[in-house]
């Protein structure tokens, strides 16, 4: 009797020891489980975060296209003024035609904030945000549509300074304010640049506006994403 006594108390020790053993295995099982989920709820809502900053960087980038479709404009009021005086000189007087050169400034273009979705892009939260139609949306803005409007800004202003810091000064005395010489194919030359630059100007201003366009629908289909 002794014998089965120990043997089943043996028995009922094992059973209880194997017991708490898998309650223990499922305890730490359970605690990985949910501290894993409550890291990615935590990763989900910093993504979320990241996101609200993109869209603060975008309506800054709508804001900083007024100031940019404002001077583009007024680039093309002094250009079309240079077009009809290269055609003839006599329509404005050298101190009208000195004061326009001293004081042009190259109209600015869209140079846009990247930070934010930089920074998204290489901690890896586009795939928490699990929405892959607005993230294409917005990659497609910032590695598309802004890399085309930038590499066209470069060469915008590239040209818009060649015109008039060489090739007006080849007309133009700036010292004593006057032409340098009334030759007519150095002013047709000079106004067929101005022609073509006010092309740039014209096209600028529209993707400026194809921009602008685009931005409001972003900014719309984030807000609606986080609301």
């Amino acid at each position: 009797m002794s014998d089965v006594r120990e043997s089943v108390t043996a028995q009922h020790y094992l059973v209880r020891f194997g017991g708490e053993a898998a309650l223990i295995v499922v305890s730490v099982f359970v605690a990985i489980f949910l501290e894993s989920m409550w890291q990615d709820r935590v990763a989900a809502l910093e993504a979320r975060e990241s996101l609200a900053q993109v869209r603060q960087s975008l309506a800054e980038d709508l804001a900083f296209l007024d100031k940019v479709e404002a001077e583009q404009k007024d680039a093309e009021e002094m250009i079309n003024l240079l077009i009809r005086w290269a055609a003839n000189p006599e329509l404005l007087t050298n101190e009208q035609v000195q004061d326009i050169v001293l004081n042009y400034a190259t109209p600015i273009s869209i140079w846009p904030r990247r930070a934010a979705w930089d920074s998204m892009v290489a901690a890896g939260q586009l795939r928490l945000l699990r929405a892959p139609d607005l993230t294409t949306l917005v990659g497609d803005y910032y590695e598309y549509h802004l890399r085309r409007v930038e590499y066209n800004g470069r060469q915008y202003d590239e040209m818009f300074v060649a015109v008039f810091d060489e090739d007006l000064s080849r007309l133009w005395n700036y010292g004593e304010a006057r032409l340098l010489a009334k030759d007519p194919a150095d002013l047709a030359y000079f106004r067929n640049r101005l022609i073509l630059l006010k092309g740039w100007t014209l096209y600028y201003l529209d993707y400026v506006q194809r921009i602008r366009e685009l931005l409001v629908d972003l900014i719309e289909e984030i807000d609606e994403f986080l609301s």
